[in-house]
């Protein structure tokens, strides 16, 4: 509508303006045309007298007779002149001004003295008017038509422009308003069944929060689909007019020319995510089997593919393998000594100050034995003990260096990161090195006996294994010695025992042994180390 009325007006106003340009063009014409615009007499009726001067209509009035015609008496030219073409009298704005003086009747009676009007001095010759000039030169009198198109050059613009260009302006401010009112008017819409009324300029946004938030957000998952943030996701979804649109752009959406709007709880969105070609994929570890003794039978290799991370999250997925990773093998297992009478005795957290008197008793039995160690005893006396040890013939492993303190509560490696399990099992090899003077053997024994898979994948290429036990005796509890040696002497071929000579007291471990061992030394027992052990197949169950 608004354009329509544009075109209208645009018209209407070239009309009128080329109008106006052919009567500026053709002077006479517009004086015939503007009958009733006014003129200005200035320039062709100047005055002595200082009457004020008016406009007046394009048709002039009627010129009164002179007085001679009137009363049949001779006049002055220059009056009679006046009387042939009147000065336009003045607007009822004007000063009011003396009337005329009564001209005598007699023209050829001496001169009297006529009252006139006053007026200004000038210094302006009087000029004559345009009938003497014309019965001067011989030529004949302008006629009515003639003078009205003479005067056309002074006409000032008809007052019906300054109509035509009100009316414009009037029109285009009313077109203004009604298009200003059409884009600014509200909308009404029905907002989940509740009719709600919006500017005209509203997104799906602005009613979501004109409706009071009528939906609940989608969370955001990693790339496993596990939850990783709540309320990340979309905001909602929207239903526009019967049309589901994408919830990535909903909320930009105009509802400007739509009647109904639904709202529904957003979808969860997966993390952003990067994906990389010919990247490494880890191998993984496969713990089978039970068993005292934990070894690698095959070891792992990495694969290679392509590898998606979570920019989030940081886990990675395989996306495509390109090679194939080889898993470790991680056996937990028994040795096969094919009913030979061996067993292994094994001492934890030492070196203590009870460990020389528990070598005395081994030495008097001709036992040996596996000592797993924490690295950070290994100091000051400890350092003679542990050369004791391997000069005696016993094995010495590690314990970790300070049985995963701190952050493992002394218990449990897994409880670390994987920098911290690293750090337990190399300190503590190194601690033996720098008392022995040779590498140690390179098994271990966890703290608590805690050495799932993740820690051993973490450590598989420091470790050639971790060492549990079949017999527990329990003297950790610090029981009666000789209960500590009926523990003893239920062993099997092939048993690890474990037992302590560190983290206290440990006087009934020792006279345990002196009361067990030379029985099993006499029933045919033989006392090995871990590493002998392990020189035995192995099997399953």
């Amino acid at each position: 509508m608004s354009q329509t009325l544009l075109k209208k007006a645009s018209r209407y106003l070239s009309s009128r303006a080329t109008r106006y340009t052919e009567g500026i063009a053709n002077p006479n014409e517009t004086a015939h045309t503007n009958r009733g615009a006014r003129v200005s007499h200035d320039n062709d009726f100047p005055e002595k007298h200082d009457a004020q001067r008016t406009r007046t209509h394009a048709r002039p009035r009627p010129a009164k007779k002179p007085l001679a015609a009137q009363e049949g008496q001779r006049i002055p030219a220059r009056l009679a002149d006046e009387r042939a073409y009147p000065v336009e009298a003045p607007s009822r704005t004007a000063e009011p001004h003396s009337p005329r003086a009564q001209i005598p009747t007699n023209s050829r009676a001496p001169h009297a003295h006529v009252p006139t009007e006053p007026h200004m001095p000038t210094n302006r010759k009087p000029a004559d008017s345009r009938a003497q000039r014309a019965q001067a030169s011989g030529e004949p009198r302008p006629s009515r038509n003639q003078t009205s198109g003479a005067r056309a050059s002074t006409l000032r613009p008809p007052k019906t422009a300054f109509a035509i260009a009100g009316v414009c302006a009037a029109l285009a401010l009313v077109i203004f308003g009604v298009v200003h009112w059409q884009n600014t008017k509200p909308i009404d819409i029905m907002v989940n069944g509740q009719e709600l009324q919006l500017p005209r300029t509203a997104t799906v946004n602005d009613a979501f929060e004109a409706a009071g938030s009528p939906a609940t957000a989608g969370n955001m998952l990693d790339i496993d689909g596990e939850l990783l943030q709540e309320g990340s996701g979309t905001a909602y979804t929207a239903t526009l007019d019967g049309h589901e649109l994408d919830p990535t752009t909903a909320a930009s959406t105009p509802l400007d020319g739509h009647t109904s709007i639904d709202f529904a709880n957003g979808v969860d969105v997966e993390e952003p995510s990067s994906t990389a070609e010919n990247q490494p994929i880890a191998h993984g570890a496969q713990d089978v089997g039970h068993g005292p003794l934990h070894i690698v039978t095959q070891k792992g290799q990495d694969g290679s593919g392509t590898i998606k991370t979570g920019q989030v999250s940081g886990k990675q997925q395989v996306v495509e393998v390109t090679n194939d990773p080889v898993d470790t093998i991680m056996k937990r297992c028994y040795p096969d000594t094919q009913g030979e009478k061996v067993v292994a005795l094994t001492f934890d957290d030492g070196p203590w100050d009870d460990t020389n008197e528990l070598l005395d008793a081994l030495r008097d039995n001709g036992a040996k034995a596996t000592f797993f160690t924490v690295g950070n005893r290994i100091s000051g006396d400890g350092v003679d003990t542990v050369k004791r040890e391997v000069a005696e013939g016993h094995q010495v492993a590690t314990h970790t260096w300070d049985h995963a303190a701190g952050d493992g509560q002394s218990v449990n490696l897994s409880y670390m990161s994987a920098e911290q399990q690293r750090e337990e099992v190399t300190k503590g090899f190194q601690a033996i090195e720098d008392a022995t003077g040779q590498k140690p053997s390179f098994v271990m024994r966890a703290p608590g006996g805690n050495f799932p898979t993740e820690v051993w994948s973490n450590v598989e290429d420091l470790v050639v294994a971790d060492i549990g036990w079949d017999v527990d005796t329990t003297d950790w509890k610090r029981p009666e010695a000789s209960r500590i040696a009926a523990e003893l002497s239920r062993v099997t071929p092939g048993d690890i025992v474990l037992m302590h000579d560190g983290g206290g007291n440990r006087k009934n471990t020792i006279e345990g042994l002196r009361i067990a061992l030379p029985k099993l030394v006499q029933d045919g027992w033989k006392f090995v180390t871990i590493d002998e052990l392990m020189k035995y197949p192995t099997k399953d169950n």
